[in-house]
């Protein structure tokens, strides 16, 4: 019996060298192969792998930084319903920059806060036919430079369309601050502007987390009509501005 036994587990070891010495070439076609086969796995379960870590690691609360250094015209309506005459203005070129923060929450709101300080230069001339407001303001065009700090409460739509490419759409009301006294006797010209903006972003990811941008805005001011006087009747403001600048994941 014993004999019987040691017998078997001789053939054993015996059969198992036999395969184990196989063919060399044999071998490195198996483990060939086997790469194939691995790498076809992985191509055919990478999107769902992908769908379910984007899942089980979606965060309640996700954080973006807009950094944004543009230049843009502004352009006055001016008013005085006195004379029912418009006043002739001419856009002037301003700077812009801002550091907007974009919050979204449970995939269900976005909204956008921030500061950004906006110049919002403008030229006028009073109309020929208003004489109270020419002896005021004197001949000749005049400037009326401005300087804001705006902090935005904006709603946002939009996300990355690619695995590189973004595209997002944010707009809503804004608060500005006026920075300089700049102004003329009888402008009334005011310290605050409420407003509507509406911002078009694109981004483009280099290396996780940093993404270059750029795009445009263009800012609707003067809902709380910016002068009032006996030579002014209302004033409204026109800003288009590009931006570029950088964008940060958090």
């Amino acid at each position: 019996m014993k004999k019987t036994f040691y017998l078997i587990i001789l053939l054993s070891f015996i059969l198992s060298s036999a395969v184990l010495a196989g063919d060399p070439d044999d071998l490195k076609m198996k483990y060939y192969d086997l790469q194939v086969i691995s790498k076809d796995r992985l191509i055919k379960d990478y999107p769902d792998v992908k769908k379910e870590y984007e899942i089980k690691s979606g965060k309640p609360i996700d954080l973006y930084l807009d950094i944004q250094l543009g230049a843009g015209s502004t352009s006055a309506n001016i008013s005085n319903a006195l004379t029912n005459a418009e006043y002739e203005t001419n856009a002037r070129l301003g700077l812009t920059l801002g550091g907007l923060l974009h919050v979204k929450l449970f995939d269900i709101i976005s909204f956008t806060s921030g500061l950004s300080f906006q110049g919002k230069s403008f030229k006028f001339s009073p109309p020929e036919m208003d004489t109270a407001a020419l002896s005021n303001f004197g001949p000749g065009e005049k400037t009326l430079s401005n300087t804001f700090m705006n902090i935005p409460l904006y709603f946002n739509i939009g996300g990355m369309i690619s695995e590189k490419v973004g595209l997002t759409f944010c707009g809503g009301p804004y608060l500005g601050i006026r920075m300089n006294d700049d102004n003329y006797n009888g402008m009334g010209f005011k310290n605050f502007d409420l407003g509507l903006n509406g911002t078009l972003t694109a981004n483009y990811l280099i290396m996780y987390p940093f993404n270059v941008i750029a795009g445009v805005k263009f800012d609707f001011g003067g809902l709380n009509n910016l002068g009032s006087t006996e030579f002014i009747d209302n004033i409204t403001t026109n800003n288009f501005t590009f931006f570029t600048g950088g964008r940060i994941w958090f």
